[in-house]
């Protein structure tokens, strides 16, 4: 969870709305909401590998990056949920 947390706070850095769950039986995981475009949103897991080493991961096994580099682990996840304006 700690992983996930200092996620949590560099997302609300850029604005971004996060909630921290942990369902049972399944990993914890981090909602984050584009406070613009509430469709515009995604679950975060940190998990890790198995040589020890942690990473975050997008809901649908799409790796974002390790955990200790949360700030382009954050950059990553804020260029998904960015929305285009025309």
């Amino acid at each position: 969870m700690d992983h996930l947390e200092r996620l949590a706070a560099q997302l609300e850095a850029h604005s971004f709305q996060v909630r921290l769950t942990a369902p049972a039986g399944l990993y914890p995981r981090l909602r984050v909401v584009n406070p613009m475009v509430p469709a515009m949103a995604e679950d975060v897991l940190a998990s890790n590998a198995n040589d020890g080493e942690w990473w975050y991961w997008l809901s649908w096994a799409g790796r974002i990056g390790h955990a200790s580099d949360v700030v382009t682990a954050a950059e990553r996840i804020a260029s998904v949920l960015h929305v285009i304006r025309r």
